[in-house]
């Protein structure tokens, strides 16, 4: 046990390589939302609807307390337009709510 008003050298390496473990496991998780989200992004953009087909699918399959409810309810209309539509150059009518959703929690991790 360290009773000094400064933590011995070997206890703050230990505390140190704690905080590196964890700063690690946060980057992981806010990187892996952010994949997803990028991904909705990007497509999006290009127009490709079969990759945001896929991106929403990613989304609506995710954890609750990964995205949120408003991204997962969203991404699974979107979804839902994009399986049953017969028009694939048809942009669909949930798109910019789950983008909106999307910059929303985006907006909260910066």
């Amino acid at each position: 046990m360290d009773t000094s008003d400064y933590p011995s050298l070997s206890h703050l390496s230990q505390l140190h390589a704690r905080l590196a473990a964890n700063s690690r496991h946060v980057e992981a998780v806010i990187d892996s939302q952010l994949d997803g989200i990028e991904r909705l992004f990007s497509a999006t953009t290009a127009e490709d609807w079969q990759a945001v087909a896929e991106a929403s699918r990613y989304l609506a399959e995710s954890q609750p307390d990964q995205f949120g409810p408003d991204i997962l309810r969203e991404a699974r209309h979107v979804y839902d337009e994009l399986s049953h539509s017969a028009d694939e150059t048809l942009k669909p009518k949930h798109l910019a709510n789950l983008l909106a959703a999307c910059r929303a929690v985006r907006k909260q991790q910066q």
